[in-house]
């Protein structure tokens, strides 16, 4: 008896996030907790399977997870799916994919009828009054009938942010013992400090002739508020933008002709402004190595990830002042008011300014802050929320 193997949690792990065509935030997030599920069964304190389209599952050979126990294709196609939720049928899908504690990274608690499951919610921006317009509109309408119908399936909700535990509080009355909070974390083995020559030889590849650059990485889409940027990037001391170009990296989103537009505005006034499309997850940490400092400046986000990999570049940032972005950025960054341009402008003087006094002033407490989280002890609460017990 005292050989027998002990039984250990065992999960099972909407992974689609990771095989989606457009590997997003949400990408990053699924990732990280699950390399940190891959430590834990590493370490035999849990075991694990990937369920994805069969047809996708080649696309997991990149991550090199080595500790998982199954790749599962559920048979039932994530669009059919994706109907039982809208229409609220409680279509028992575990059926086919078999017993252990189900985690959906993506918003989407599929329904379920023999095992427990927990839903990630990164953010309510399609609910709030004040922010819904940040979201297309055919994502806002599905979100806001499908969220309470994932809300009421689930067992646990993981909220990666205390601001947006007190969002899924107060709009959807939520307890808050059925909320945990699953901090999202930089990946250390991705970001790092890289080399100038490194640096170098990325900027080149998206044609960024200028050694002096500050950079933004995000979707362009209204959320982000980049015509707020450019406008106090316009307002900067001639000084500063003679010597140094904006950098705007990230994939078209929607309804952003205006952003367009301002873009075109100041380019046509001067303003070295340049836009270098998506850029693969490869690329980013040696363009945060070698920018000035990291400007992000969004009306609300539910985490905000990228000041965390700037940091772990080495890179500081001036980041909005709004949502759950003070809890993301902490002690090492320069807030701004992300609704006034002016504010904008005066702190990246500001940060400049700090910076030619000292360059690497803010290192200290970036590490600091970056010390603060990781993807394994999120990895471990998200089992515990799951299980409702400790792990062992």
């Amino acid at each position: 008896m005292a050989n027998m193997k002990r039984k250990v949690p065992h999960i099972i792990v909407d992974a689609f996030p990771l095989v989606d065509d457009h590997f997003s935030g949400v990408g990053n997030y699924t990732l990280g907790i699950v390399q940190g599920f891959d430590q834990l069964a590493a370490e035999g304190r849990i075991s694990y399977d990937l369920v994805v389209p069969f047809h996708r599952k080649g696309r997991l050979s990149k991550y090199h997870l080595q500790s998982y126990r199954k790749i599962k294709r559920n048979i039932i196609p994530n669009k059919v799916i994706r109907q039982f939720m809208k229409l609220h049928i409680p279509f028992p899908c575990d059926l086919f994919l078999g017993r252990g504690y189900y985690w959906f990274p993506s918003f989407l608690n599929w329904p379920l009828w023999f095992n427990k499951s927990g839903v990630v919610i990164h953010d309510i921006t399609f609910a709030n009054p004040e922010t819904k317009t940040f979201v297309d509109k055919g994502n806002q309408e599905y979100l806001e009938r499908v969220l309470p119908f994932s809300i009421k399936n689930a067992n646990k909700i993981l909220a990666v942010s205390s601001f947006t535990k007190k969002e899924l509080e107060s709009f959807y009355k939520i307890p808050t013992s059925k909320i945990v909070v699953t901090f999202e974390s930089a990946n250390r083995r991705l970001y790092y400090r890289r080399q100038a020559a490194e640096s170098r030889k990325i900027r080149l590849k998206y044609n960024i002739f200028d050694e002096k650059y500050v950079l933004f990485l995000g979707n362009i889409e209204p959320r982000k508020n980049l015509e707020r940027m450019i406008e106090a990037w316009m307002q900067v001391p001639s000084y500063i933008t003679k010597d140094y170009s904006l950098i705007l990296g990230g994939g078209s989103g929607w309804n952003n002709d205006s952003i367009k537009k301002k873009i075109q505005e100041a380019k046509e006034a001067g303003f070295k402004v340049l836009t270098i499309g998506q850029v693969p997850i490869t690329d980013t940490p040696a363009l945060f190595s070698g920018a000035a400092f990291y400007l992000f400046t969004p009306l609300y986000e539910g985490w905000g990830m990228s000041p965390m990999e700037s940091y772990a570049c080495g890179t500081p940032a001036v980041v909005s002042n709004t949502s759950s972005l003070p809890e993301a950025a902490g002690d090492a960054a320069i807030y701004c008011d992300p609704y006034s341009p002016k504010d904008i402008a005066a702190k990246i003087v500001q940060m400049l300014d700090k910076l030619k006094k000292d360059p690497r002033q803010f290192d200290e407490r970036m590490e600091a802050h970056l010390s603060k989280y990781n993807w394994y002890d999120s990895a471990v609460i998200t089992v515990e929320a799951l299980t409702g017990e400790k792990l062992k």
